[in-house]
């Protein structure tokens, strides 16, 4: 599907909310085209008769950007559309944590005050409070198994996480926490005494006007519910497995589509739910004593070509998303696809088009084969200032890189001795050679930035 402009005066828009240094330099009228033009680059990775994705970009809460392209069913042949309803995972976590700052706004608890209050048998309840389930820090495990196709109530998760020992002891230390959001879930059925996504739906989203974001149950038929994929051993197109969506509880049972999502931060950062303050709060990184942590309350604070964001991913069987929103620029992106083995990332695409719409872009690469001698001559350890090592290898004829004993990621050839990470075009490697052609450090350029990392190759 081409690419779509909503009927909004969009050069208005484009040309009202960029920021200095960005499309403000130059008129509406010739920015557009530049700017859809670039857009399209982007997104054109993504293949008509594959899953696919819908992608919205808005403004001052206006739709300034969509497209819908790829399959909702390939087994249908029926396409994707800027209507279409996704799995969105964790973003859920977004939408649970600014319930949580409405019920503190009512009155109805403190984000300070322990667990113990409403789950008083729960273990160590009377050691964890609110805002460490909030922030990641209270060390409530995710190593607990129940069966992805049995239905499961939020008394059934909080028996299954209260029996797992804890990862660290609470605000000492910082794991990403599933359990602790379906904790958060449990709290605000005792608050409440509606289900968590009623609430959910009755204090944040119905209040910010966003109907698209909503609970969906397994028996439930879901106008436009595209359906999820994934890949199987051999890297073939498969369908996920069974599973129920009562399972991931507050901490990513919601579904949406992409302007649903797009439209939340903006609502949740202009709005009365939670509110300008309470949003700041949100988006303000978490700390433990001064450590600085990568996530604040549902939302992960970090910078696009230093420019401040708040983001957040989204994963679920079949499904994978992403959002990025500017607070300087109240621009938002969402990215939403039925794959959870998609060519190109979510995150990938919803970072290159906010900083494109910041009139910032991130470099782009040209690829190139390489020689398996010339592939042969990059494989080795490069180490990390700071500690720890890059690893460079050749499997089945390609490159491939991790981090000490981390999970390799494939590198994508180009030009200029550039390598970049497979499906991202965000990242990227730079060889360094001595007089003789020898490889003998890399840049690693985290975040496209200019400038970057020198890492040192190590001898074999």
């Amino acid at each position: 599907m081409a690419l779509r402009r909503s009927a909004i005066n969009v050069r208005k828009f484009l040309f009202a909310a960029m920021i200095g240094g960005g499309l403000m330099q130059a008129h509406a009228q010739e920015v557009l085209p530049a700017w859809t033009a670039g857009a399209e680059a982007i997104v054109s990775s993504l293949v008509a008769t594959s899953p696919g994705a819908s992608i919205v970009v808005s403004m001052h809460g206006h739709e300034v950007y969509t497209t819908a392209r790829g399959r909702s069913s390939v087994e249908l042949g029926v396409p994707l559309s800027t209507t279409s309803v996704f799995r969105i995972g964790s973003l859920t976590k977004t939408v649970t944590a600014a319930t949580i700052l409405e019920l503190q706004a009512q009155g109805k608890l403190d984000l300070d005050t322990s667990i113990s209050r409403w789950l008083p048998s729960f273990p160590r309840a009377d050691a964890i409070t609110i805002r460490e389930l909030l922030s990641h820090t209270s060390g409530v495990s995710d190593a607990w198994d129940a069966p992805l196709a049995e239905p499961m109530d939020t008394a059934a998760q909080l028996k299954l996480i209260a029996a797992t020992p804890p990862d660290f002891a609470a605000g000492t230390d910082w794991r990403y926490s599933n359990s602790g959001y379906m904790i958060l879930g449990a709290i605000i059925e005792k608050i409440t005494g509606k289900r968590w996504f009623d609430a959910e739906r009755d204090l944040v989203l119905k209040p910010l006007g966003i109907s698209e974001i909503a609970y969906r149950g397994d028996a439930d038929i879901v106008p436009g519910l595209a359906s999820g994929y994934t890949k199987d051993e051999q890297g073939s197109l498969a369908r996920p497995v069974l599973y129920s969506m009562t399972g991931p509880g507050a901490a990513g049972g919601l579904s949406a589509t992409a302007g649903g999502v797009a439209r939340l931060l903006h609502a949740l950062a202009t709005g009365s739910i939670p509110g300008a303050g309470r949003f700041r709060q949100m988006i303000r990184p978490a700390r433990i004593g001064t450590v600085e942590l990568p996530y604040g309350l549902g939302v992960v604070p970090g910078t696009i070509r230093g420019v401040p964001i708040v983001e957040h991913s989204g994963g679920i069987e079949g499904f994978l998303s992403h959002y990025v929103y500017v607070p300087s620029a109240d621009l938002s992106v969402a990215v939403l696809e039925n794959s959870d083995a998609p060519a190109v990332s979510p995150r990938s695409m919803a970072r290159r088009l906010a900083a494109l719409a910041l009139g910032r872009p991130y470099r782009r690469f040209v690829e190139m084969a390489w020689t398996a001698e010339q592939r042969e001559g990059v494989a080795g350890k490069y180490a990390i200032p700071g500690g720890g090592v890059h690893v460079m290898e050749v499997r089945g004829g390609s490159l491939w890189i991790h981090r000490d004993n981390g999970p390799a990621k494939a590198l994508v050839t180009s030009v200029d001795d550039v390598l970049t990470y497979a499906g991202d075009g965000i990242d990227y490697v730079h060889l360094l050679r001595d007089t003789h052609g020898a490889v003998v450090a890399i840049e690693f350029h985290d975040d496209g930035a200019e400038r970057g990392r020198r890492e040192v190759r190590l001898p074999r």
